[in-house]
């Protein structure tokens, strides 16, 4: 068989990015944020912000549950008659200063009283006023709040504060969501930013081999043709992406079987084999993922891109900070792009996003990658930066 869509059925049902329907194996997470959050639509009116923590390692479906959640409150909303929407933060996608991240909670949630010239502090209580004068409600979800307490000088208590902005008066939003990978961010936190987070985080364990399985096998059904892949086949995508350094993240899986699809359609195979699913392998990696790279600035994926070709240059598994800014110069005239000088901040950025690791100034490298694939890697990333890069006319 030939033609465009002899394997993909939709592509999108293949994606991280996607919210299915239902999600397998995260149903005690999914009801503990409902006996959490749906007894504030009983009476809206007089329910105080609630906060919570989930907590749980890359690809453990942090994401896309909070997401599916947010979906299904404001359904149940709905039904009762209540005026509730689901605002999603990441700091790594939407800014992570708390002037940008709180401009684009009020532009979400309350446009009419947005402004570019309100404060931090401003734009909170314009959202306060609204919310209570127009009988409207909001659920917060604070993904990546690990990153945000890393990277970020700014603090995160007067979110889990909205209450004091109206003492006595419930504010509006009825609760915020911290998504985080560990705790050990509650580290950076001094005691009364932690008194407010709540003591017991709904924990997301890694997915094991049998619940990645079931997982892929329902993106399969609605992404791919009948008869494209089999079992074995899922089966071998789920024990690799289950065995360590990827340890049950099922991103890193979707992301496999989405490239394997490409890797099939391009060849002409008439099916996803395991041995499409090795080749794959060999130039994926989690520590980076596509996502990683669309979520950066411009100057981030040139920072990127210059140590990727760096390592390339130097076939070791680290390189300096002289060489990554050198680099650097070299790529902006490539793309006649304006030079920066702050790689050093971008640098750390990607450090911070935990994409790569800076042992010192002499020792900078990405983590987790085999030797013996690292070449083949590298080879592979560089392509993707330079696709994002392209058309790019300023930093």
């Amino acid at each position: 068989m030939t033609g465009t869509d002899h394997i993909f059925k939709d592509r999108e049902k293949i994606s991280h990015r996607f919210i299915p329907p239902n999600l397998p194996h995260r149903e005690e997470q999914i009801n503990s944020l409902k006996s959490l959050f749906f007894k504030s639509l009983e009476n809206p009116s007089n329910a105080h912000l609630q906060v919570a923590q989930i907590v749980g390692e890359v690809g453990s479906g942090k994401t896309v549950t909070s997401l599916h959640f947010g979906k299904m409150i404001q359904l149940e909303a709905e039904k009762r008659g209540v005026s509730l929407k689901h605002i999603y933060l990441n700091p790594k996608v939407h800014g992570s200063s708390r002037i940008t991240l709180y401009r684009y909670l009020v532009r979400n949630a309350a446009p009419e009283v947005f402004s570019q010239s309100l404060s931090a502090e401003e734009l909170l209580t314009e959202l306060v006023s609204y919310l209570q004068a127009n009988d409207t409600y909001i659920l917060i979800t604070f993904d990546e709040v690990d990153y945000y307490v890393k990277h970020s000088k700014d603090s995160i208590y007067d979110l889990t504060r909205l209450n004091e902005i109206s003492p006595g008066r419930p504010v509006g939003v009825i609760g915020v969501i911290f998504a985080a990978r560990s705790t050990d961010f509650h580290d950076k936190l001094d005691r009364a930013e932690l008194s407010t987070l709540g003591n017991f985080p709904i924990m997301f364990p890694s997915y094991n081999p049998e619940q990645l399985h079931d997982i892929l096998q329902e993106r399969v059904k609605d992404g791919f043709q009948d008869g494209v892949i089999t079992s074995d086949v899922l089966e071998y995508i789920a024990d690799m992406a289950s065995a360590p350094p990827v340890s049950g993240d099922v991103r890193y899986a979707l992301s496999v079987l989405f490239y394997a699809g490409n890797l099939a359609l391009s060849t002409g195979s008439e099916r996803i084999t395991i041995d499409i699913v090795r080749n794959v392998a060999n130039a994926t990696h989690p520590s980076i993922t596509d996502e990683d790279i669309l979520n950066l600035s411009k100057k981030g994926r040139i920072s990127l891109l210059a140590l990727v070709r760096a390592l390339r240059d130097s076939r070791s598994a680290y390189s300096s900070l002289r060489d990554v800014r050198s680099i650097c110069g070299i790529i902006c005239e490539e793309y006649g792009l304006k030079p920066f000088d702050d790689i050093e901040e971008h640098i750390q950025d990607l450090a911070d996003r935990d994409i790569i690791d800076i042992k010192s100034l002499t020792k900078i490298g990405i983590s987790g990658v085999p030797t013996d694939t690292l070449a083949q890697y590298l080879n592979g990333l560089n392509d993707k930066i330079k696709k994002e890069l392209k058309g790019a006319k300023e930093i």
